[in-house]
């Protein structure tokens, strides 16, 4: 429905609503969520950081928010929640300040049914307004100090309102982000990384992997960091895979079962990147107790 509603806003058909119509308005939500994180992912979060001496100061919040909101192009409504979504602030626009919205309950909102950050942002889908009928989308900063969630920066944007980003843009950032296991998610700062095999040998695995992508015709791999195991595909030979775990790697002879073969022309990763991103992986792997990478894939054909 609400897609609907959007697409009446474009002038554009929408009896029937075809699926090439669908795809094309998936992709131009998607492409303005995407500029408009770019846009105001910096000052939104300088914004909550602000916003934590005055969470008990509610007529100085507002006035800051009001001015904070210079830094929001585009924005419809800025207003700030407490941990339990109960709103501090008044809603305030580019030229009012409504204090009769303080204290009301926004937990079911449905910008506030999907994750909520505990640090950083997210952005909701598009839903239809109550209050304009417009279809609009919500970003949600969390206010955070010593890793304890105070609050919820909450900014309001009008779908139809927001420009895309032109072709070459669009180009540039084609990229796409998947949720993974709920259950992963809701016990993410309970889990904690247990050093194994492939951790104490991490370069040494990495160097081995390296060897086969420019030596041995290897053109994709998957290095399950959790399980110490790698998943190889070939270019010979790019509808079977094989599975090795730690000890065939260092075994020192896993190459003598792989051909020697050239890089390949068609790379859109050359070998210069791909150490890059093995290292890169490597950081990932060790940057946190709790969050910490899993798995990672390189497919130097495709550039994924």
């Amino acid at each position: 429905m609400y897609l609907t509603d959007y697409y009446k806003t474009q002038n554009c058909e929408v009896t029937p609503m075809t699926t090439k119509h669908m795809n094309r308005l998936v992709h131009e939500i998607s492409d303005k969520k995407r500029f408009l994180s770019e846009q105001i992912a910096t000052p939104v979060e300088t914004i909550a950081e602000e916003c934590i001496p005055l969470l008990e100061e509610v007529d100085q919040l507002d006035q800051h928010l009001q001015q904070a909101m210079k830094q929001l192009p585009y924005c419809n409504r800025l207003y700030v929640t407490d941990r339990y979504y109960c709103q501090l602030s008044s809603n305030i626009s580019a030229d009012s300040i409504d204090t009769a919205y303080r204290g009301q309950d926004l937990s079911e909102r449905p910008y506030l049914q999907s994750t909520i950050p505990l640090k950083g942002l997210v952005l909701s889908n598009s839903y239809q307004d109550s209050y304009t009928s417009k279809s609009c989308i919500t970003l949600i900063q969390a206010i955070q100090r010593d890793d304890e969630l105070l609050g919820l920066v909450i900014a309001d944007f009008n779908l139809d309102e927001l420009p895309l980003p032109n072709g070459i843009t669009r180009m540039m950032c084609n990229w796409q982000q998947f949720r993974g296991d709920p259950a992963i998610r809701g016990s993410l700062f309970s889990q904690q990384r247990i050093s194994n095999q492939l951790d104490m040998n991490i370069d040494n695995v990495h160097g081995i992997i390296q060897t086969l992508m420019i030596k041995n015709g290897v053109f994709h791999f998957k290095l399950h960091y959790s399980s110490s195991r790698v998943t190889l595909w070939l270019y010979d030979k790019p509808h079977h895979y094989r599975l090795h775990n730690v000890d065939d790697l260092l075994n020192g002879s896993i190459a003598a079962s792989y051909p020697e073969r050239s890089y390949p022309l068609d790379a859109c990763v050359n070998a210069k990147q791909l150490s890059e991103v093995l290292d890169q992986f490597k950081s990932l792997r060790f940057a946190d107790e709790n969050v910490y990478l899993r798995a990672g894939s390189v497919n130097i054909i495709n550039g994924m």
